[in-house]
């Protein structure tokens, strides 16, 4: 038997914290002594304190620990596969904001110079797939499903990226349900789920390019909404589009990325 300071010391936690397990039905001492009120501790014990220490850095209740330890092995095990799950997920998300903060350093080191020029686009036809996706992020999937059905038709698809745009239909930002058109340049016939159809002229669009990997976007942006302040003579409207000429079909490295956005805009000068 170990007194509960001897038992505190081998199994590093605070005997005021034993006291706590002994309160809440956690861990009772093996034995009180009924005269001196001494508590004492049998090395078996040890193994139990041990379980209870991993699952409280596990980040599991004293609750839910409470009900683990009474439980039968299997059902012990079902829920630390669970927990490993669920941290599994929290390093995900935590890669992706370090992925954030250091993108975030290097956009405020790295200024992005990016040049607005207003160009005329012509009128051409496209064969085209709309949909509505997840996010933006589900752009490539879509563009993997545009190419197969293009390849059941019999229909090419052009090697040359400066063939190939995007165009976001959504007046607004938004997380989920992004409307979304993919397209290729061509006069051939296509039948449903794909369409034929004459992208119109645009007399006045913004075209700038993007270096790098998509989270400059945002910037990208930014930068253009200060030329539309600088510019009150321009105003922006709807239907953006995106051509990639170099993106992951091209390069295994985001920083070599080279994207054209192209955002239509109206003269006030002329209206």
């Amino acid at each position: 038997m170990l007194k509960i300071g001897e038992f505190s010391q081998l199994g590093q936690v605070s005997i005021r914290t034993l006291r706590h397990y002994d309160e809440i039905d956690l861990l009772h001492p093996k034995l009180v002594d009924e005269e001196s009120g001494y508590r004492y501790y049998s090395v078996r014990q040890l193994d139990v304190l041990a379980q209870i220490v991993l699952l409280r850095e596990l980040k599991f209740s004293l609750k839910e620990i409470k009900s683990l330890i009474q439980q039968d092995p299997k059902i012990f095990t079902a829920a630390l596969l669970k927990k490993d799950r669920e941290i599994e997920k929290e390093i995900q998300r935590d890669q992706f904001r370090q992925q954030q903060i250091q993108q975030m350093i290097q956009r405020m080191q790295h200024k992005g110079n990016y040049q607005v020029k207003i160009k005329e686009i012509p009128a051409f036809p496209v064969i085209s797939l709309r949909k509505k996706i997840k996010s933006f992020y589900h752009e490539g999937l879509l563009w993997e499903e545009f190419q197969s059905l293009l390849k059941k038709q019999g229909l090419p698809f052009p090697s040359d990226s400066n063939q190939c745009l995007t165009i976001f239909h959504d007046e607004e930002y938004l997380e989920e349900g992004v409307d979304v058109e993919v397209a290729i340049i061509s006069s051939k016939k296509a039948v449903k789920p794909l369409q034929m159809k004459q992208l119109p002229k645009i007399d006045h669009a913004a075209i700038f390019y993007v270096e790098g990997n998509y989270h400059q976007l945002p910037e990208a942006y930014q930068a253009f909404a200060k030329w539309l302040e600088e510019h009150p003579e321009f105003q922006m409207i709807k239907t953006t589009r995106q051509i990639c000429h170099i993106g992951p079909e091209h390069t295994n490295n985001p920083e070599e990325y080279l994207t054209e956005l192209q955002i239509p805009l109206i003269s006030l000068t002329l209206t």
